[in-house]
């Protein structure tokens, strides 16, 4: 052998030794659409979104929300029941193509990082498309994607609608990421089991099926791997047969409220109090059915973020920085924009939660410092447009590292 396939041999060997995360989940078509005002506009007929600000929803779930269906029908505008993905694709544009999707966004967040694996589905339809995610996704973060697969139908649609402060309100349509099969996909003889079997961690979100979220989660259970649980991109219930394989739920703090059924804020105000109490709720009901010990990661905008650990009680006194034992909490970091303010949101839970992972699971890092990555890879993401192209670099992640932050006290 010569020395240069020799070195070349053993180079793909170390890759693969190093440590790996694994992202089970959702790839889309990002349609971009800058509102004028906050509306839409379905066969010319403007629908006002200001209901559904900030929120990711399946089309299913949009056109059912109380405010929007009620403009629906004001306007005249007819939809049949289980054809409401038909009707947002009557949306008039024009949009803006990009690249995303919960699950390839926070793979190629987590490869910046480590290595990182996306499995995922794929639609033949959408050739064109897909070589472009495919691009992105090496290019963004050198993500594996050897173990997706292509099926028919189209790949998965994502409707990103710009508010003027560029907040946004993001529509999904399904495609190949409603998909999968309906047996086993996590037998010994699967493509998931073995990347599972390679992975440090697993990252899943809600823009799969329940029931491969389960398959997958309980695989990794058995084979002693952490499972991470990103909790958007649908309004349903956390699914119980799900919840006693989540090592770490990571809500933002509306999906926090969501979720536990309390409360987290006052009068818009994000309280330190109430985020405690929805923390306490929902690990009420983890252990309801056998998991007392999952741990809380919750991103809190401009607040930074929060850590329950798995020993975390809500009661006891106070530290000097106004934590309870076993929180952590990690500040925002000043945005580098002409006026401060994020530029497009669309993805940074997504970067902070991969970032987050990567450096946890892979890199081996505390809590703390893991927060402070995926805070600085975060505020990153919100000062460029788009979602996967958003994902910053590993060297602008250190050099953000460095810079100010807005608060390390979360109050109230």
């Amino acid at each position: 052998m010569d020395k240069c396939s020799c070195w070349t041999g053993w180079h793909k060997l170390w890759r693969r030794k190093r440590p790996q995360v694994l992202v089970v989940g959702s790839v889309n078509i990002d349609l971009y659409q800058k509102m004028e005002g906050f509306s839409i506009k379905l066969g010319g007929k403007p629908v006002d979104l200001t209901p559904v600000k900030g929120m990711t929803l399946p089309a299913k779930s949009l056109v059912d929300n109380v405010a929007i269906a009620s403009q629906l029908t004001g306007a005249g505008i007819e939809w049949v029941p289980g054809q409401e993905e038909a009707l947002l694709l009557t949306m008039d544009g024009p949009f803006e193509q990009k690249t995303g999707g919960k699950g390839a966004n926070a793979a190629a967040a987590a490869g910046q990082t480590c290595e990182c694996e996306f499995v995922g589905n794929f639609g033949k339809v959408t050739d064109a498309a897909n070589k472009m995610i495919l691009a992105d996704l090496k290019q963004y973060g050198n993500v594996n994607t050897s173990r997706s697969d292509l099926i028919e139908g189209p790949t998965g649609t994502a409707y990103i609608l710009l508010f003027g402060d560029n907040d946004n309100a993001i529509v999904l349509i399904g495609g190949a990421n409603q998909s999968w099969p309906s047996t086993s996909v996590a037998e010994d003889s699967s493509r998931i089991f073995s990347a599972i079997e390679q992975s440090v961690a697993v990252m899943l979100q809600r823009e799969i099926p329940d029931h491969i979220n389960v398959q997958v989660a309980r695989t990794a259970k058995s084979l002693r791997r952490p499972v991470f649980m990103d909790v958007g991109g649908t309004d349903a219930s956390l699914d119980e047969a799900l919840m006693p394989y989540i090592s770490v739920i990571a809500p933002n703090e509306s999906e926090l409220t969501f979720i536990s059924g309390v409360e987290t804020t006052v009068k818009g105000e994000i309280k330190k109090s109430l985020v405690r109490a929805a923390v306490q709720a929902l690990r009420a009901k983890f252990a309801a059915v056998g998991n007392a010990n999952v741990e809380v990661l919750v991103t809190l905008g401009g607040k930074g973020s929060m850590h329950f650990g798995s020993d975390w009680v809500n009661e006891g006194a106070e530290d000097d920085t106004g934590l309870l034992p076993h929180e952590c909490h990690m500040g925002a970091y000043v945005l580098a924009t002409d006026d401060g303010r994020p530029r497009d949101t669309t993805g940074a839970g997504d970067c902070f939660r991969g970032s987050y992972v990567a450096a946890r699971y892979a890199e081996d890092r505390s809590i703390a410092d893991s927060m402070r990555w995926a805070a600085a890879a975060g505020s990153l993401s919100v000062e460029i447009l788009g979602a996967m192209p958003s994902m910053p670099p590993h060297h602008a992640i250190q050099a953000r590292q460095a810079a100010k932050m807005t608060q390390t006290v979360f109050e109230g």
